[in-house]
């Protein structure tokens, strides 16, 4: 699949949820509970787009998704390829009616065994914004700029840091978090897109240390940090290296520069 189509199948699917929320007033309502998680129509909606997307184009995929888990489509196919699918990353925020939700796509050529370096391309799209894409070997992107780009008019730097949910919040995390007058701090409640944000430059750094993030919430945005140049691992330093569809309750520290990630690795370091 190339990255043309890639873009096709975000594109159709990001129509559908935009036509989906214009047209329908509940949305928002929860179909089924999760340990973690809920799933609300939107949900299902994005998944069902995903469908009629492939079978339009007499594709067969596996797909490993938030929603309707490993599965191939259509059923009883032979795969060409493998699709991570997060359909909406951020329905919290649907809910709300703020407008930083995307949909995410990971694609590999691996029908089996697809860990994150299987990842050949990747489309993040925000519902009512940016498109970001990457290549492996071919950079990252977004609406045809190449990440990351210049920001200009920036006076403080910006930093995601998750910690709602955590079982313990370091220190030291609490001292850089109500440290000010150097930094801002933004939480937007959709991980892909911030991760996006760190590739293309606008934030700093990312630290989340709830243990909550599974493989398809960012498979689609690590492809384009690590494509842009930045880093992505977990709270040790370990790169991400399994199984993208088997990976579940991580925690994560991301940044486009690398003296950022250091910063933010030894003030984990500081608080073991």
């Amino acid at each position: 699949m190339e990255i043309k189509e890639l873009l096709a199948l975000a594109t159709e699917i990001r129509t559908a949820i935009q036509g989906y929320l214009a047209e329908t007033t509940d949305y928002g309502e929860v179909l089924k509970r999760r340990p973690q998680d809920v799933t609300r129509k939107i949900d299902l909606l994005a998944e069902e787009a995903m469908h009629r997307a492939l079978q339009r184009r007499e594709r067969c995929a596996r797909i490993i998704s938030e929603e309707l888990g490993d599965h191939i489509y259509p059923a009883g196919g032979e795969p060409e390829f493998t699709l991570i699918f997060d359909p909406i990353d951020g329905s919290t925020n649907v809910v709300l009616g703020i407008p930083v939700f995307c949909s995410s796509i990971a694609y590999s050529p691996n029908v089996e065994h697809v860990r994150f370096e299987d990842i050949q391309a990747s489309v993040v799209a925000a519902i009512y914004g940016k498109t970001y894409y990457a290549v492996r070997g071919g950079h990252a992107w977004v609406d045809g700029t190449q990440l990351p780009r210049t920001i200009r008019g920036k006076t403080k730097r910006a930093f995601s840091v998750y910690t709602y949910g955590a079982t313990l919040i370091p220190e030291a995390v609490l001292a850089f978090l109500i440290a000010n007058g150097d930094k801002v701090i933004r939480v937007l409640g959709s991980v892909a897109l911030e991760l996006c944000l760190v590739a293309e430059g606008a934030i700093d750094g990312f630290l989340d240390l709830r243990g909550l993030i599974n493989g398809y919430d960012i498979a689609g945005a690590a492809l384009i940090l690590q494509e842009a140049g930045g880093t992505l691992t977990d709270l040790e330093g370990r790169a991400l290296d399994t199984e993208a569809g088997s990976t579940h309750n991580v925690s994560l520290i991301a940044a486009l520069q690398g003296e950022c990630y250091d910063e933010l690795q030894a003030l984990m370091h500081s608080s073991r």
